[in-house]
């Protein structure tokens, strides 16, 4: 019988509940809400308070915890009974609260969460924002008994059915000391709350970070040797040994005396079982927490196996007070960028020790998704709703603080090259995202780049470095982007850079191109990608001598213009350009072939969006090349030669490929190639002939009544 059954129903007084609370009662009784658990969280936050209310005053006055010294909440299920309990040794309620908290909200509060409800806030994990958290219980149970006993008043019994009124009676048996019960009388589909698994696992979720120990009764069976048993058996012996006293004594000396086993039986244990070891690390000062201590921490809090790489532990203090505990993680997961891990947070969100949400989406940007952590705000409210958070101006403070301090945990990792390489091969393509997506710090998340560069063979350097290492007048930062390392080392694009000895950055992922093109300038240095037209390196006297090679080639780079037609925008001569006779740029603002190949790959790419930033292409010749200076001469000779335009196909193709562009008739530039093969074959006429119907269509030959043959350009 619980002490609420054993007051005298004439003793009890009879309250009515306010008018607001009792419709938001109502509404919790009639409506299913899939995350009913929260009324443990939100019961023990309650408990929480009241320990931390009776603390603060014994600070003044120590009497106060003569009544029980302990601080503690305990959890007590009854399985027979079907009752859950809750009991904290806090401050307590007098009378006068009972009716005031639990009965008449002298606020607004209670109006408000009902309206956040009736607006389509369907979680109603937000109830204790409001103020009324202990009203989820009622998602629980159909009934609820308080005993509750305050220093400044005597013990007394709360009790409601939420059925519009609640009685409030004195405690009969008075043995509370100091603090609160609260028993939940469950629902019949409401039994798992009762199983030791699921409590265990609801504080390890939400509390196990509060500041006082929360203890679970559990029960266990145990085997004991049953001393009824043994007792009996004793007095056997002895009415044995009586009877035997008349009778000659016989003794076995041979055989050895075997000790009979004796009887067990089980018994129940209760025991009170610890819940939360785990203490909040994070209110301790940085300084005396060892390296060992933060680890055994990022494991139990990330389940990883793995050591953390560094970790940032700071706090706030002033206007706004949080505290927070970041870790960079030694390698990344395998699906960081797939499906749902993409938009993953890894930071957990508490409020004053509470666990709140590991799903705040809005507490730290995108990129940052691989930084583990908590953050515990001492001003969020409590349980404030996923709505909230994406409003509230206290969680925006929080997030430019977060950044800055992994920026700065970043750049700590970055003084020792042998970690930063470990951290960098493995989070790379998150500080490029961050700049891609224009993202407020990208300025110093581009001093964690590195890149490979013509000149520093295996080595990685910052872009810090690149800029001391720019040659004299040199006053632009020159990259190429391409599929790989060992196929951009040898691109036309950089030939010339290569010539005059200026570094140029080596890109490689994907991202690199979206990055810079967010990015656009560092310490006052533009960055200027080679692949794409209009770049100035020649000096006045190298302007001087491009310009009389460009008039003297203006008869070959029309024929070339007039043979490809609409394939290239213009033909001009170029001073990019070494050992290659011909590469294809593209506009400054279109597409180029690296980025044309990245949106192709996209499985769901859009193709009206694509042809839109395809940009036109620039046909750029090496006037002083072998091969280009014949072929003027060839042009000189009969601009309507046959085996030009045939050899103008030939460059065209050839250079689409080194620039890195795909073929769109790759059928037609293998024939060309096999033709050539023939020559150097010296395959006789008859032979060929056979097969002149193949290449009949191939574009770029004229079909006249005599079929040309290529001649060789050795």
């Amino acid at each position: 019988m619980s002490e609420a059954d054993k007051v005298d129903a004439n003793e009890a007084e009879t309250y009515l509940y306010q008018a607001d609370l009792n419709q938001l009662l109502s509404l919790i009784i009639n409506t299913f809400y899939s995350n009913s658990e929260i009324f443990l969280r939100e019961l023990i936050s309650n408990a929480s308070d009241a320990l931390d209310k009776i603390r603060y005053q014994s600070l003044t006055d120590k009497s106060v915890l003569d009544s029980n010294p302990d601080l503690k909440i305990q959890i007590i299920p009854n399985k027979e009974a079907r009752t859950l309990t809750i009991r904290d040794t806090g401050i307590g309620m007098t009378k006068a609260d009972l009716v005031n908290n639990l009965g008449t909200i002298a606020r607004s509060g209670t109006k408000g969460f009902m309206q956040a409800l009736a607006d389509g806030a369907s979680d109603v994990s937000m109830i204790g924002q409001f103020g009324v958290g202990f009203y989820s219980s009622y998602l629980v149970a159909e009934k609820v008994v308080v005993r509750t006993k305050n220093n400044d008043d005597e013990a007394y019994i709360w009790s409601s059915e939420a059925g519009g009124s609640f009685t409030i009676a004195a405690d009969p048996n008075d043995n509370l000391g100091r603090g609160s019960e609260i028993t939940l009388f469950l629902k019949d589909e409401q039994d798992e709350y009762l199983e030791e698994r699921t409590i265990t696992d609801l504080i390890k979720k939400h509390s196990q970070f509060i500041q006082y120990p929360i203890e679970l009764e559990t029960t266990k069976e145990e085997e004991v040797e049953d001393e009824e048993e043994e007792k009996k058996d004793d007095e056997e012996k002895k009415d044995e040994e009586a009877t035997d006293e008349d009778g000659p004594k016989i003794e076995e000396v041979d055989e050895e005396k075997k000790e009979e086993p004796k009887e067990k039986k089980k018994v129940t244990v209760t025991e009170m079982k610890h819940l939360n070891k785990t203490k909040p690390l994070w209110l301790r000062n940085p300084s005396e927490v060892t390296k060992e201590e933060y680890g055994a921490f990022y494991k139990s809090l990330t389940n990883d196996w793995e050591e953390h790489l560094a970790c940032k532990h700071y706090f706030v203090e002033g206007k706004l007070e949080f505290r927070a505990i970041l870790f960079t993680p030694k390698r990344a997961p395998f699906d960081l960028f797939q499906g749902g891990q993409k938009n993953k947070s890894n930071i957990k969100l508490y409020v004053r020790r509470v666990f709140i949400t590991d799903s705040a989406e809005d507490l730290i940007p995108e990129w940052l998704n691989f930084v583990k952590g908590l953050v515990d705000s001492e001003d969020l409210p409590l349980n404030i709703s996923r709505e909230m958070l994406q409003q509230n101006t206290i969680l925006k403070v929080i997030r430019k603080s977060v950044v800055r301090k992994a920026i700065e945990m970043f750049n700590e990792i970055a003084e020792d090259k042998e970690q930063y390489a470990t951290f960098y091969e493995a989070f790379s393509k998150n500080l490029k995202y961050g700049i891609s997506n224009g993202d407020e710090s990208k300025d110093k998340l581009a001093e964690l780049l590195r890149y490979h560069t013509t000149k520093s063979g295996a080595e990685m350097i910052s872009l810090k470095d690149y800029v001391t290492n720019m040659t004299e007048n040199q006053e632009e930062i020159y990259f190429v982007a391409g599929e790989s390392k060992k196929a951009i080392e040898s691109s036309p694009f950089i030939e010339g850079l290569k010539k005059k000895g200026i570094e140029v950055l080596l890109m490689t992922e994907p991202i690199d191109e979206y990055a810079m093109q967010q990015l656009k300038e560092y310490d006052g240095k533009k960055f200027v990608n080679v692949a794409k037209d209009k770049i100035n390196l020649d000096s006045e006297e190298d302007k001087k001598k491009a310009e009389e090679l460009a008039a003297a080639n203006t008869k070959l780079c029309e024929v070339i213009k007039e043979t490809l037609g609409d394939k290239v925008e213009t033909v001009v001569t170029s001073t990019r350009i070494v050992s290659s006779p011909c590469v294809i740029t593209t506009g400054e603002f279109g597409y180029t072939a690296n980025m044309t190949r990245i949106m192709a790959a996209q499985a769901l790419r859009a193709n009206s969006g694509s042809n839109y930033m395809t940009s036109k292409k620039t046909f750029e010749i090496q006037p002083e090349h072998p091969i280009v200076v014949s072929l003027r001469q060839k042009v000189e000779a009969d601009a309507s030669d046959k085996t030009v335009k045939d050899l103008v196909w030939l460059m065209y193709e050839t250079a689409l490929l080194t620039s890195g562009f795909t073929l769109d008739e790759p059928v037609n530039f293998a024939a060309r190639i096999y033709r050539m093969i023939k020559l150097g074959l010296s395959i006789d006429a008859d032979d060929e002939e056979e097969e002149e119907d193949d290449f009949s269509d191939m574009p770029g030959l004229d079909g006249g009544e005599d079929d040309g043959e290529m001649e060789e350009v050795d």
